[in-house]
């Protein structure tokens, strides 16, 4: 699968003992084998290297399209609805929404793609007269084909924010992705990103050292 071009600065803290690697690897292929289409296109459409999406799919889920969380985020990459269509809107406002990527949001959504497609501002930011509500539903984000294409778009869109200089902070990227939008990591090193998350959210904290940490998931994918 594709990688970046740019490099990711990782951290020498840890999450995964040594002993875990073996077990984690062999999941992480299995799940990569049974999703590899829905991965694959997601990469190609996107340009978000399949690593990246099979570390958020593990973390997330381990690999169960069905699960529901009690914040109610739904399946593989762990979305929810009103989340689905922000995505939408954010990748159409950015200028990445591509022809390929609507025609596969028109398979799984039909006509109910135009909602997001014209939405003016986020769903947080819509007055309750001039919104109709989410288009999307639960059973769409169950759909791996769909989970898993948005959640690239959502995890593209913020490498693209955060691709500092020729550096892809995918720590930055990876705790926004976790912890919502706008959540706001702030400025320095990674290890000093690391300090200041961990006073906030040790599930925050612990999300980005289980991707880019010593032993994490991107670590382990790259194991002969």
């Amino acid at each position: 699968m594709a990688e970046l071009a740019v490099p990711i600065p990782m951290t020498p803290r840890t999450f995964y003992p040594v002993a875990a690697l073996p077990q984690n690897k062999t999941k992480m292929e299995t799940i990569g084998k049974k999703y590899y289409n829905e991965i694959k296109l997601a990469e190609t459409l996107t340009n978000v290297p399949g690593a990246i999406i099979l570390s958020i799919i593990f973390t997330e889920s381990a690999g169960n399209p069905s699960i529901v969380s009690s914040a109610g985020a739904v399946g593989l990459m762990q979305l929810k609805p009103q989340t689905g269509n922000d995505v939408i809107h954010l990748e159409n406002k950015s200028k990445r929404l591509t022809a390929p990527e609507i025609e596969l949001l028109k398979k799984h959504l039909g006509a109910r793609v135009n909602g997001p497609l014209k939405q003016q501002y986020l769903s947080h930011k819509i007055k309750e007269n001039n919104y109709t509500g989410n288009v999307m539903t639960r059973a769409d984000l169950q759909k791996p084909e769909l989970n898993i294409l948005l959640g690239a778009m959502l995890i593209g869109i913020l490498i693209d924010q955060h691709n500092e200089q020729g550096v892809l902070r995918l720590d930055k990227a990876l705790v926004r992705y976790n912890q919502g939008y706008f959540f706001k990591p702030g400025t320095g090193t990674v290890e000093q990103v690391l300090d200041r998350v961990k006073g906030r959210s040790k599930e925050a904290y612990s999300y980005i050292i289980k991707v880019v940490g010593k032993n994490g998931l991107l670590e382990t994918q790259s194991m002969v």
